[in-house]
């Protein structure tokens, strides 16, 4: 709960009631350096004027008092930057000439969002305490220099004619931060159905513009092309965000635009911007129920998407540095035997990309192998001639893991990667058969069955730059080792190659990490090595060789 105290940092400390650093010593460390440091410029710039002017005969060494008041106001704003809130206030003390300087304060964040009491009329006490706080603080803060205004809590509906006044406070003060998060406390599921207005006009109704950072979440919005003030906008986020109007219209006025996120939000079904972000950075969208993804970004150097596969273009984006792409579970089987290859043909746009991460789930009911791979694929539009890095996290749903060649598209899809230097490959293996019981099911996933024929050095095209390969949750099972026969086949400098059997995807990991196969996994590592020429090593646990 924010509120202010006039203790001293030490007689708080002394009375146990001391910052929150998390109870770490190196937090606790930097706190007292950073108060002691402020401490000592309060000193030098805390002395009155008689105390300086009390000898009676001057000095050479004698300090111009004009030159110290000058000084006192220069630092005043570094010491505030040294401190917290409640540390600013207690500089009142020092002096008559401090007394109002924590009404400057430049960051202004409140947090009423940390877990309390469930009682509700506990939560509405602690919620009216927060209230008053907040309300207080800004009543007597002067509004001058304020940088950030923050607000982390859950407001009930009829507070709206406070959260009006924060709003208010904050723009007519031109804070340059704004983030209001009304998250309600113990939501970790969705959007609530209510929520509080955030009035984007009231960025417009000053003078000149001056927001630069907006963070809003769980609010709603209604977004206009004629709304202006956002010109010096760098960062803007949208979060479980109820949008009413043309999102597109207020992202035309946004021509300072570097870092832009939309997660969650509704009242959008498509992200088609016509206009061209040139200053655009960052780029991430994330469970959005659109039906497309289109934006002008040429110098957009990372870029995360997270929902259903979707057309995603993305217009002159050469500088490409990053990308981290999430695709949902699809139920249609042909989705299926579409979904790792969607990033190289289906998303030609981020060909100049350097670093690739994918994150796929697949469920199948069909069999399938090798001879019938070639008819579950299309060639890509374009090489990814830039990608040096590609990571693959892939949870599979499947009834016989040693029938379900899926990952085996991969063979193919590497070959539009000529310079690929290292891959990391994760996969997560689920029997999805209702038929079995748990225990069946535990067996089967737990220790699994190896592929006890020689793995087939599927065709694929040469990795004249692949240095490094890492695979988790290898169980040997037939498309696993066909792929890696076919990497070890066609990469003459590959220098790392690890296996792990353990899982590493976050998913159901105390069943799929036990009673691992690990001998059976160590002999087949054994044999590929000799008959490869190539060392694999398989990582162990502690205590553990192979």
């Amino acid at each position: 709960m924010a509120h202010l105290s006039l203790l001293s940092p030490r007689a708080k400390s002394g009375a146990g009631g001391g910052e929150d650093s998390g109870g770490h010593p190196a937090l606790r460390a930097a706190e007292d350096d950073q108060s002691l440091r402020a401490e000592a410029l309060i000193g030098c710039s805390g002395s009155s004027s008689s105390s300086l002017s009390s000898s009676s005969t001057p000095t050479p060494n004698s300090v111009d008092l004009s030159l110290l008041s000058r000084w006192r106001l220069e630092i005043q704003p570094l010491v505030l930057s040294l401190l917290s809130l409640k540390e600013a206030a207690r500089t009142s003390l020092v002096s008559r000439n401090w007394r109002k300087l924590w009404t400057r304060y430049p960051n202004l964040c409140f947090d009423g969002s940390k877990d309390g009491s469930t009682d509700m009329d506990s939560v509405k006490i602690e919620s009216a305490k927060f209230i008053e706080t907040v309300s207080s603080i800004i009543q007597q803060h002067s509004g001058i220099g304020l940088n950030k205004f923050s607000v982390r809590c859950s407001l009930q509906m009829d507070s709206s004619d406070v959260l009006n006044r924060w709003i208010c406070f904050a723009t007519a003060s031109k804070a340059k931060i704004i983030d209001m998060n009304l998250w309600p406390k113990g939501n970790y599921v969705e959007p609530t159905k209510q929520v509080h207005h955030f009035p984007l006009e009231a960025l417009g109704a000053q003078d000149h513009p001056f927001i630069q950072c907006l963070f809003l979440t769980n609010v709603s919005i209604k977004p206009r092309s004629d709304l202006y003030g956002f010109t010096k906008l760098r960062s803007l986020h949208l979060h479980c965000i109820q949008i009413i109007g043309d999102l597109s219209g207020l992202l035309l006025n946004c021509s300072s635009l570097e870092d832009l996120e939309v997660i969650a939000c509704s009242g959008v079904t498509d992200l088609n911007i016509p206009h061209q972000f040139n200053k655009l950075r960052k780029l991430l969208i994330s469970n959005m129920r659109i039906q497309m993804v289109q934006f002008h970004v040429p110098n957009l150097s990372h870029f995360v998407y997270k929902g259903t596969m979707v057309p995603i273009v993305l217009h002159g984006c050469s500088k490409l540095q990053e990308a981290t792409l999430t695709f949902h579970k699809t139920w249609l089987e042909e989705d299926n035997n579409k979904v790792l290859g969607h990033v190289f043909h289906g998303i030609p746009s981020i060909s100049a990309v350097k670093v690739l991460h994918v994150h796929a789930k697949m469920r199948t009911n069909q069999l399938a192998w090798t001879s019938q791979v070639h008819t579950l694929t299309t060639r890509p539009a374009c090489m990814f001639l830039n990608l040096r890095h590609l990571t693959y996290e892939i949870v599979i749903f499947t009834k016989l893991p040693n029938n379900y060649s899926g990952i085996l598209q991969l063979a193919q899809y590497l070959a539009f990667a000529p310079q690929l230097e290292m891959l990391e490959l994760h996969i997560a293996i689920l029997i999805t058969d209702r038929a079995i019981s748990m225990k069946q099911m535990l067996y089967h996933v737990s220790v699994g069955r190896c592929w006890r024929g020689e793995g087939v050095s599927y065709h694929m095209g040469r990795h004249d730059h692949l240095k490094t390969v890492y695979m988790s949750g290898f169980r040997c099972y037939r498309a696993q080792v066909d792929l890696l026969c076919g990497i070890l086949d066609t990469s003459p400098v590959l220098e790392h190659v690890t296996i792990e059997p353990m899982v590493r995807i976050p998913y159901s990991l105390e069943l799929m990490n036990l009673g691992i196969p690990r001998d059976e996994i160590c002999e087949w590592a054994h044999r590929a090595s000799d008959r490869f020429g190539k060392t694999i090593t398989v990582a162990k646990r502690p205590q553990q060789k192979c």
